[in-house]
């Protein structure tokens, strides 16, 4: 009886479903019968305090996990060990070996056999049963410790309820094991019925298949085919037997006999293989196939076994799917926009070939790691990114962050990424993330542009009033000079008042500076020769300059004409020649140029333009002592100047770039200190 019990017990094991009926029913009963049956004849006898909490926390728990158990979570390990200690807390305030514990644990032995498998399932039952030794031991060595029963009656008392619930309770353990069996014999009777029909309909199901099968001997000769082989193949089966796949294949290399003899020594040596094949049909015509070969016995046979799948619809489909996946990442690429995916537990990851263009890398020497992209972040920004990557880690929405990245040249781009976690281990760590990465120098870019321009509106807005003003200030003053110039006798009055007019002039000439910056000047535009220009301010310059400096010109031939206003383009290249010269105190090279430029949708400069199209390039570059790098985003601005006071306005740059605004162009400047600087405008090609 034992042994059937046991081999009832291990078969009960390894069915997960019965495994979480077996806990659930020890549960709901020792939840019953403790809050039910033990707790109130406990009350019946003259106990300690702690018995009757041990049974009322035994009976709650048992409910609780029950409960917790119809939730989807199984304590398994925790409501043993809580049980455990419930019980040897009791066993010493309930009289030890003489009350109705001991009785008790026969149940709990049995748990580990319906809800642990393997190593686990014996070596709960060998605990258990060591705990139950060292009951008795500390009970045999320390009598103190146990507390007796006052009267007899609550000793018989006690027996009987143990007794009683330990009798209910194997009843339904053993109620859940019997009914287990018999629906294991009723399955396996079923299974065997099964495998009868299997048998007699062997041939019936050989022929119902939607693949063709063919059965090969060693050597290659076919033995069998079945209904759907000479369907496919539109072919007689008689034909077919005895021969090989040659006349049922392409019949050019790579789809030739010899391979297939190939493919099949492969199955009989190294086993299954799957390959694609091209196949050729009885009538002439050509398929796709997907064959399968094992090798197997029929009949006691050892052959191989192929079955022949056609695939000319997957395979059109995959060509489908690769031409999506192209065009997927043209638009990606179109969009500077490129994939990645990460282990953010490993710090491992990949990415697409789109995110290695961005930062200037070849696809093949792309490594992508969490701490390696970090470490690409600018300083400035990390504090931000690192805080935003673990806020997107512990949340479930997608997370945004914008931040410089270095690329390969040094430099830094502008990258907006996109992420979120979309697995998750069973600790609720995020071990997937996906998203992607987009260049957004461009639009930053635009943004910078757009308010320097708001600045520059608004500053104009303001020099339009005091230029006014000033005009209004300094006209009476020249006129009051002219007049009383005449009329002073004494040298140094004559020296004074030539000075107040050698003031209000230059007055005057910064008042005719704002009017520019504020655009008051229109500009008057018409076809032109840039390269004309050019060549006309260059021979100027080198007539004007001192030796000490070279003045050289670098123009495009065939440059396209541009409207423009020629006063205040030579206005442009005189002021930014003007500030090469001030660059160069000791001396240098000015270098003015010009040339075509057909910037296109994924050109980095296309932000900068104002949009796509043909432009004139005009450069002036110089030698000098270069621009500091906190200064170049600031050198536009009105009224800044890194001169001493006195030295200069700080409207000649600003004037320039009002002018190039009001062309409808724009200005970039690229400098580095020590190494001189360079100042692209781009203005508009003529239709």
């Amino acid at each position: 009886m034992f042994t059937r019990l046991q081999g009832l017990l291990g078969a009960l094991g390894q069915n997960e479903v019965l495994e979480i009926r077996f806990f659930r029913l020890v549960c709901l009963a020792a939840g019953v019968l403790c809050l039910a049956v033990v707790l109130p004849t406990n009350l019946l006898q003259n106990l300690s305090w702690v018995v009757h909490v041990a049974g009322a926390t035994l009976g709650a728990g048992s409910l609780l996990c029950y409960r917790a158990s119809l939730r989807g979570r199984h304590l398994t390990v925790g409501y043993l060990v809580g049980t455990v200690l419930l019980l040897d807390l009791a066993w010493f305030w309930n009289a030890g070996s003489e009350g109705s514990l001991a009785y008790y644990f026969f149940v709990v032995v049995l748990y580990p056999f319906g809800v642990f498998r393997g190593g686990q399932r014996w070596t709960a039952v060998g605990l258990l049963t060591l705990n139950v030794w060292l009951l008795f031991l500390v009970e045999w060595w320390f009598p103190q410790t146990v507390v007796p029963f006052d009267r007899r009656a609550d000793r018989w008392i006690d027996l009987m309820a143990g007794v009683g619930t330990v009798v209910l309770a194997m009843s339904l353990i053993l109620w859940l094991i019997l009914h287990a069996h018999d629906h294991e014999r009723q399955r396996l009777k079923v299974l065997a019925g099964e495998l009868a029909a299997s048998e007699r309909n062997y041939r019936e199901i050989f022929n119902a298949t939607n693949d063709a099968l063919f059965i090969h001997d060693e050597g290659g000769r076919v033995l069998d085919l079945n209904e759907r082989a000479c369907a496919e193949f539109r072919c007689e089966r008689a034909a077919v037997l005895g021969g090989t796949v040659e006349r049922l294949s392409l019949g050019e290399p790579p789809f030739a006999l010899a391979q297939a003899e190939a493919h099949l020594a492969r199955a009989v040596r190294e086993g299954p293989q799957v390959f694609v094949w091209r196949c050729r049909r009885g009538d002439g015509g050509l398929f796709w196939a997907e064959v399968a070969l094992r090798v197997g016995e029929v009949g006691g046979r050892r052959c191989v076994i192929a079955a022949v799948r056609n695939i000319d619809d997957r395979m059109r489909a995959e060509a489908e799917l690769r031409l999506q996946e192209a065009r997927t990442r043209l638009a990606l690429a179109a969009g500077n926009q490129g994939w990645f995916d990460i282990n953010p537990a490993t710090g491992e990851g990949t990415a697409s070939a789109e995110y290695a263009r961005m930062i200037g890398l070849p696809a093949e020497e792309l490594k992508v790691t969490v701490a390696g992209w970090l470490a690409g972040v600018h300083p400035d920004d990390q504090a931000g990114v690192q805080r935003a990557f673990q806020e997107c880690l512990a949340g479930e929405a997608a997370g945004t962050m914008e931040y410089r990245r270095q690329d390969s040249r040094g430099g830094w781009r502008w990258i907006r990424s996109i992420g979120r976690v979309i697995e998750r281990d069973a600790g609720g760590r995020a071990i997937r993330m996906i998203g992607t990465h987009t260049d957004v120098t461009g639009r930053r870019e635009l943004e910078a542009t757009a308010q320097q321009g708001a600045r520059l509106q608004a500053v104009a807005t303001l020099a339009n009033g005091v230029a006014h003003d000033l005009n209004n200030i300094l006209a009476p003053m020249l006129l009051a000079g002219g007049l009383l110039r005449g009329r002073l006798a004494d040298p140094a009055d004559r020296e004074l008042m030539t000075g107040l007019e050698n003031g209000a002039r230059r007055g005057a000439a910064i008042v005719k500076q704002l009017m520019t910056f504020s655009r008051q000047m229109v500009p008057r535009p018409g076809p032109m020769d840039l390269a004309a220009l050019v060549a006309e301010s260059v021979r100027a310059l080198r007539e004007a300059w001192p030796p000490e400096f070279r003045v050289q010109d670098r123009v495009e031939t065939g440059l396209w004409p541009v409207n423009a206003d020629r006063v205040q383009l030579r206005q442009v290249i005189a002021n930014l020649a003007a500030n090469a010269r001030e660059a160069m105190p000791t001396g240098g090279t000015l270098t003015i140029g010009a040339a075509n430029v057909e910037i296109g949708e994924h050109d980095a400069i296309r932000s900068v333009a104002g949009g796509c199209g043909r432009f004139v390039m005009l450069t002036v570059g110089d030698t000098g002592r270069g621009i500091a790098a906190e200064d170049l985003g600031r050198i536009f601005d009105p009224f800044f100047t890194t001169k001493e006071i006195g030295q200069g306005s700080g409207l000649g740059l600003a004037v320039v770039h009002g002018i190039v605004k009001g062309h409808g162009g724009a200005i970039t400047v690229q400098s580095e200190p020590g190494r001189g600087a360079t100042l692209r405008v781009l203005l508009p090609a003529a239709a």
